[in-house]
């Protein structure tokens, strides 16, 4: 009897081993595929549980809409709970869509209030925000700002910078002097000497002509990308000078 339940269990054992399980395992997590990033969201909890940081910076992304070819949304945060956001329909003219608000965090997703609007609710993973419906996503965008490559010009009295390609230029603000402007294949800058600018709640512009060569700098309070790297800017910049229209991307380098 005893050898019979050893052949037995060796039966089993051998058995076990020849025919794996092949039923479905099941994970503590799930994987959900948002725009494509993918995210992981534990079964057992609600999304909005997954707000594991403050929101910092600048993040953005593409939601879809009808009649375009979606709509960029960018937002930035800032430290005393205030947020701007400005949206950007593709494949349609027009200006871009900015609104400004304050921001806070409750029960676990970030609340975004608009004026006359119903709030935007999102909760942060790692270093996007995706809305609490999982319909769109938003990645974190570096600053130009945050360019250490700007803190000599900093240093040397620049107020603000501008530059753009396609061709390449610059222009340098100094508030307390002057303002330069040079396209890449010039051997030095123009010079003017700084006027006090028109200033409007979404632009300042500085109306410059001394000369026979006038030189027109508007700067827009709007979000911008130089197309050379992945830096977001905070201001737009429109140059004319000598009938030609130079169009590029500005930092703000005082304190």
């Amino acid at each position: 009897m005893q050898v019979f339940n050893l052949v037995c269990i060796l039966i089993f054992i051998s058995s076990c081993q020849q025919n794996p399980n092949t039923g479905k395992t099941v994970f503590v997590s799930d994987t959900t595929h948002v725009q494509g990033t993918d995210i992981f969201v534990k079964e057992s909890s609600p999304a909005g549980t997954f707000a594991d940081s403050l929101p910092s910076g600048a993040y953005q992304g593409m939601y879809p809409c009808k009649g375009c070819e979606g709509i960029q949304q960018t937002i930035l945060f800032t430290d005393d709970k205030k947020y701007r956001l400005e949206e950007v329909s593709w494949g349609k003219t027009g200006v871009a869509k900015k609104t400004e608000g304050i921001w806070e965090r409750k029960n676990g997703l970030i609340w975004l209030y608009q004026p006359g609007r119903i709030p935007l609710r999102f909760f942060l993973k790692k270093d996007s925000l995706f809305t609490d419906s999982l319909q769109y996503a938003l990645g974190k965008k570096q600053l130009a700002s945050t360019n250490t490559a700007w803190n000599r010009m900093a240093n040397d009295g620049i107020d603000f910078l501008a530059i753009g390609n396609e061709p390449f230029w610059n222009a340098e603000i100094d508030n307390e002097k002057q303002i330069k402007f040079r396209l890449a294949d010039w051997s030095k800058p123009v010079i003017y000497q700084i006027q006090q600018p028109v200033v409007s709640k979404d632009s300042t512009v500085y109306k410059l002509s001394p000369d026979e060569n006038p030189l027109t700098i508007t700067i827009l309070s709007e979000f911008c990308s130089d197309g050379m790297s992945d830096f977001l800017y905070q201001n737009k910049v429109i140059v004319k000078y000598k009938g030609m229209t130079y169009t590029g991307c500005g930092i703000k380098l005082a304190k």
